[in-house]
């Protein structure tokens, strides 16, 4: 008989490209979602958090119940304290603007509403902007004593999400279709956002690594979004030249201070959609793993991927949120989980997940059958 993991073993192992029991599972999944998921197992509405960037944190008790190996926390990066899930509108900590949409009678999200740094004119008019102190990033007195009781008393691998959006902090600060423009008319000035963010972030890094990094498996920072659906969203020559050394700086802080306190902490980072041109750059500017692995975006061959970087960098994800889980039947989602692990699992180095949060009107007996397809399909060796 094999070696028994804990849920935090499992995902440890599998994040140093080594084979665990099984295939460790995450779940990620948005507010109205979760809503529909506890009452299908018949759980208690209770997560212990929420943030306004549209994630759902599920209870032990849920997690259980499908037999998941990670949870998640806020580290508070972009969630004001007074924040509350059923507000309509608000500013976070950057000062950008939220204002929930309803996409159908249940399913809501929040989108980013008038850029407050809309038509400015030079690099002066970034640094006058009232940006946050980093203490309004992190509250620690709410976080440690939170993650260190999760630590403690449950067996999860935990992680929480945080720093981050350089790249993305121009799109939310001027306003996208704007800020394509300042990328190509005045790139100084997008740099100079991305520089004063990396600055800010980097002290917000310092201080969850120092009071809570102990306890992490892996951290996640905030996303950094530069592929669509059919692609690169920039060229990849521009974020080899520029975003890429910015990135490596950051993500190298954040390792070296993980590890610190945790020598074999990971660093995850988070970008959406055709991202397959950037994938060797990640690697280089000191990235662990990748997530979400969107299959369904141009470029995204789970296979090649795999093959091409498995032994460099681990994979989370790459379940189709919107085809198979959305869209598909169980048997569907079976092959599915297969393949992705099959693809994505080779040596450890993976955790399967869905491609992105899972959304309100998905079927519950899709959910369900994904983790079913996980104890099935992810034991190791696989077949």
């Amino acid at each position: 008989m094999g070696k028994v993991y804990s849920r935090r073993e499992r995902v440890e192992t599998a994040l140093n490209h080594k084979e665990p029991d099984r295939c460790p599972c995450d779940l990620t999944i948005s507010p109205p979602a979760y809503q529909e998921l506890c009452d299908y197992l018949g759980t208690k509405f209770e997560p212990y958090w929420w943030d306004d960037c549209n994630h759902a944190f599920p209870s032990v008790e849920v997690l259980e119940k499908l037999n998941v190996d990670v949870m998640h926390f806020s580290a508070n990066a972009f969630v004001p304290k007074n924040f509350t899930i059923d507000q309509d509108e608000f500013r976070d900590q950057w000062g950008v603007q939220r204002i929930k949409i309803w996409d159908t009678s249940t399913d809501f999200m929040y989108i980013n509403g008038k850029p407050p740094l809309e038509g400015i004119e030079d690099v002066a008019d970034v640094y006058a902007y009232d940006w946050p102190d980093p203490e309004e990033l992190y509250d620690p007195e709410i976080a440690v004593p939170m993650v260190k009781s999760l630590y403690e008393e449950t067996d999860f691998a935990l992680t929480c999400q945080f720093g981050g959006h350089l790249f993305e902090m121009g799109q939310f600060l001027l306003g996208f279709e704007d800020y394509l423009a300042y990328l190509h008319m005045e790139p100084e000035i997008v740099e100079a956002i991305m520089d004063k963010t990396r600055e800010i972030q980097m002290q917000v890094e310092t201080m969850v690594m120092q009071t809570i990094g102990k306890y992490l498996t892996y951290v996640r920072l905030c996303g950094e979004d530069v592929g669509t659906q059919n692609g690169p969203l920039i060229h990849p020559d521009y974020y080899a030249r520029v975003v890429k050394p910015r990135h490596a700086v950051e993500w190298n802080h954040v390792k070296n201070e993980f590890h610190k306190v945790n020598p074999q902490g990971k660093l995850s980072i988070h970008t959406c959609g055709g991202v397959y041109p950037f994938i060797s750059h990640f690697i280089e500017a000191g990235a662990d793993m990748l997530n979400p692995i969107q299959p369904s975006a141009a470029g995204m061959d789970t296979e090649k991927m795999g093959r091409e970087f498995g032994d460099r960098l681990c994979f989370h994800g790459g379940v189709d949120s919107v085809r198979v889980l959305a869209q598909g039947t169980q048997e569907d989602v079976e092959k599915e989980v297969q393949k992705r692990i099959r693809d994505l699992g080779q040596g450890g180095g993976y955790i399967c997940a869905p491609s992105h949060n899972i959304q309100g009107g998905v079927p519950m007996e899709n959910v369900q059958a994904m983790y079913e397809a996980v104890a099935r399909y992810g034991k190791y060796p696989l077949l």
